[in-house]
């Protein structure tokens, strides 16, 4: 196991007594699926297609350890799920997120989630903004990534992701 997965392992495991400590939230975040679009049809080496695996399951934890609904909810995320090209991704780093309740349990926000990615072709820094709709304690999130070339790694296309998170602190 490398250096890093052990770090995220072990960030992994911690992140539940931290949570357990405060009086912030801790989620169950449940990854589920992806759309890709910007592919490039052709023949050769740097040809993309839009071939990817959409079904991407996996789990991660949340913890809002800074921040409330006025200003804000700052939060350690980490977590695994089955990437694009059939294969384990893990993840950690922070993400902020701002929501607005329209009634007393609906709300709708918008955050952005950044830190280190290991798959989806990346093995680095990552950025990924989102949007949210929720309902009391269930909120799905949605992100997208456009399509850019300067990122290091194969086959970028834009992405879109679905992920469902429960907060249940």
């Amino acid at each position: 196991m490398s250096i890093k997965k052990c770090i995220l392992a072990v960030g992994l495991v911690a992140l539940p007594g931290f949570a357990a400590a405060t009086e912030n939230d801790l989620s169950l975040l449940i990854h589920g699926a992806s759309i890709h679009s910007g592919c490039e049809k052709g023949t050769g080496k740097k040809s993309k297609t839009c071939d990817f695996n959409g079904v991407n399951p996996g789990l991660g934890m949340a913890w809002v350890f800074l921040g409330d609904t006025d200003t804000g909810k700052l939060a350690l995320r980490g977590g695994f799920y089955k990437d694009s090209y059939e294969e384990t991704a893990t993840y950690a780093g922070l993400s902020y997120r701002k929501e607005w309740y329209f009634t007393e349990h609906a709300f709708a926000g918008l955050g952005v989630q950044a830190g280190y990615l290991h798959g989806s072709g990346t093995d680095g820094f990552a950025a990924l903004p989102m949007a949210t709709i929720g309902y009391k304690s269930l909120a799905l999130e949605i992100g997208y990534a456009p399509k850019v070339h300067w990122v290091v790694g194969r086959d970028h296309v834009a992405v879109t992701t679905f992920s469902l998170r429960w907060t249940f602190m």
